[in-house]
């Protein structure tokens, strides 16, 4: 048991959205502004570590990445598994997988440093 549940069904995670989770991004800053699942935060997985400081252990939390392949959503699913957050889902097919489901993304203009 890796102490995370994956989640293969866009509709999985629109129910898991309309419940309160917390959706994270953990792609790179540039994919995540070009288009992310509606109310995704983007905490790219290099940043993840020093952001859990801020996440509760408690909440309900999906992360992707990409898509099957991409590695992102797997090594941050163990990540917050491992350090105790208790209701942890990976979105394996990632947001090729949303769109292909028929589901909307959004973009974000990126901020200028």
């Amino acid at each position: 048991m890796e102490g995370y549940k994956e989640i293969w069904n866009a509709e999985d995670v629109a129910k898991l959205i309309s419940e309160g989770a917390l959706v994270i991004d953990v792609r790179a800053e540039q994919a995540y502004y070009k288009e992310h699942i509606p109310g995704a935060l983007n905490i790219p997985l290099a940043k993840l570590e020093e952001a859990m400081k801020e996440l509760s252990k408690e909440k309900t939390i999906v992360v992707y990445c990409t898509n099957v392949e991409c590695t992102a959503s797997y090594i941050a699913a163990r990540k917050l598994a491992a350090s105790g957050y208790k209701n942890i889902y990976r979105y394996t097919p990632g947001i090729k997988g949303w769109k292909e489901s028929g589901f909307k993304t959004e973009s974000s203009p990126q901020l200028m440093d």
